[in-house]
């Protein structure tokens, strides 16, 4: 039986090659070529060498020492790090929130609607806006949040300064603008649900907590797993929020993986250490997604 499932699985494949089809998909795959593959590929080469971005002409093959280099270094290892705590912040926040929302304004009404359009506002916004925004919200000297907490008698907080608040604080931006797209996710798979099944479970008496447990949740589950790893390997991928808010700092608190190489690449003009960081980084994501394909594969078989 396994089998006759490859050979009907070939079979397709080879009447999508030859039928011309494929060509539909030419100017994508160059376009992936071009812009992920062909650098990727040179990161990898690079990474062997001490290409100094000054001295283009003056490459040496230096092996694996970029990548000790980089086990050694207490910079890169804090950036790994600090991207370990942003995704604890931030990811189950994130998906816990968005599904709550989600099931709050899943029902059509008007009110709703004026809900979604509240809760996706911050999501259409520019990146770089948002953080401003939130800077100046969070001013330690004129921001509304520090004259509040003044007026009611508290000290005002340095909420960017303080290496432990820095890093909670970006990862509260990044939770608040981000939240809405998961949500709007969630919120069409509940709404894919049958009512019947809510139905059915009312007439054999079960309570809300019942129904969201042995219904919704088993329902949603693909779109939740979907939800953890695109929120995940986005949150990997942090960089304008701590460089346009704290540029690394307090001490190193905020940088990411991004953030340290893209200084290693353009600041310190150091392209094969660069480099190295970043097949580490790629190699992060692969896993991820390894993983969020071992997820929907036992949800679907």
């Amino acid at each position: 039986m396994h089998n006759i499932k490859q050979k009907i699985k070939q079979n397709k494949t080879l009447d999508f090659i030859f039928s011309g089809k494929i060509l539909f998909l030419l100017p994508a795959f160059a376009l992936i070529s071009i812009f992920v593959i062909y650098p990727l590929i040179l990161a990898v080469g690079y990474s062997f060498t001490d290409y100094y971005l000054l001295k283009p002409n003056d490459i040496s093959f230096v092996g694996f020492d970029n990548y000790m280099e980089i086990a050694y270094d207490k910079y890169a290892k804090k950036a790994f790090f600090n991207s370990a705590k942003y995704v604890i912040y931030i990811v189950p926040l994130q998906v816990i929130l968005s599904l709550f929302l989600a099931t709050l304004i899943a029902k059509k009404s008007k009110t709703n609607t004026l809900f979604r359009t509240a809760f996706f506002s911050p999501y259409i916004l520019s990146i770089i806006v948002v953080s401003l925004l939130w800077k100046n919200i969070l001013d330690p000297n004129s921001g509304i949040v520090n004259e509040f907490l003044a007026s009611l008698g508290f000290a005002k907080q340095e909420f960017f300064s303080d290496p432990n608040l820095a890093l909670p604080t970006i990862s509260f931006i990044i939770l608040w603008q981000g939240i809405s797209f998961q949500m709007l996710i969630l919120m069409a798979a509940l709404q894919d649900i049958p009512s019947s099944l809510y139905e059915a479970a009312s007439m054999e008496g079960a309570n809300a907590w019942q129904k969201f447990k042995h219904i919704t949740l088993p329902s949603i589950k693909g779109q939740v797993v979907f939800v953890l790893i695109v929120v995940t390997t986005g949150t990997f991928k942090i960089i304008i929020e701590p460089l346009v808010i704290t540029n690394g700092g307090p001490q190193g608190s905020t940088s990411s993986i991004l953030l340290y190489m893209f200084e290693q690449g353009t600041r310190y003009r150091q392209i094969g250490y660069a480099s190295a960081i970043t097949v580490i980084f790629a190699i992060i994501l692969i896993m991820i997604a390894f993983v969020q394909r071992k997820l929907v594969k036992e949800e679907e078989g």
